[in-house]
């Protein structure tokens, strides 16, 4: 049974989040506050969090990086403001989709399982949990990449990102594509996010000392470099 975690300081709008994915056969809880939900995160270790961006104490915004940072959840950021610039706020500090209030169940419920079916897919191509590539190795249940002895760590996104752009083994990966498998097909998620993500990743390999490089083709997307 899959966990969900909701941080919602509405009650109205957890209750229903929760009774939908309940019925869908979830295992769901609720936080009505932002420390309280990165609290539950360590606890409950949830497969997929829905995230509100406006909690009484914190940002949901300074939640959705914590928790990029420290957990192995998707994250799915709920606002009830639809600009451009909110969206790219939440999903360039490691959201990976993010729905605008109001929304349907079945809306709710068919992103979550598509969340599911995604991270099921990573897994049965990564069993073994390891993927080398040229002088680094990226390891799944760590989320770090490691070169001779070093290490850095990854959030969930850029360690989804890095290990997508190395399994095409060097093959340009246009921005589209990249969205459509690392950001689960979102669609009006702003091409401009995988930037954001793959300079964060330029700097954690220069970090560690790699060859390995992020290559970019202008104008259409990434591939990796191993020269």
């Amino acid at each position: 049974m899959a966990r969900i975690l909701i941080i919602e300081d509405d009650p109205d709008i957890a209750s229903f989040e929760q009774t939908m994915l309940t019925r869908s056969g979830y295992d769901v809880r609720i936080a009505s506050t932002g420390y309280g939900g990165l609290e539950m995160v360590k606890e409950f270790k949830p497969e997929i969090v829905l995230l509100d961006i406006g909690l009484p104490d914190i940002s949901g915004l300074d939640v959705c990086t914590k928790i990029a940072e420290s957990a192995d959840s998707y994250i799915l950021m709920v606002s009830s403001h639809s600009g451009e610039d909110v969206k790219l706020s939440g999903l360039g500090l490691g959201a990976d989709d993010f729905v605008t209030k109001p929304f349907s169940g079945q809306e709710l419920v068919a992103r979550v399982a598509s969340f599911l079916r995604r991270r099921e897919r990573l897994r049965e191509r990564g069993t073994e949990g390891r993927l080398k590539l040229a002088d680094v190795t990226l390891v799944r249940d760590l989320h770090i990449l490691e070169r001779d002895g070093r290490s850095v760590n990854l959030t969930a996104l850029e360690f989804r990102l890095l290990w997508f752009l190395g399994e095409g083994d060097g093959k340009l990966m246009t921005r589209a594509q990249i969205l459509e498998r690392v950001w689960n097909d979102v669609s009006g998620v702003p091409t401009r996010v995988v930037d954001v993500h793959v300079a964060a990743l330029r700097k954690k390999l220069a970090d560690v000392g790699a060859a390995l490089q992020i290559a970019s083709v202008r104008g259409i997307g990434y591939r990796l470099d191993a020269s």
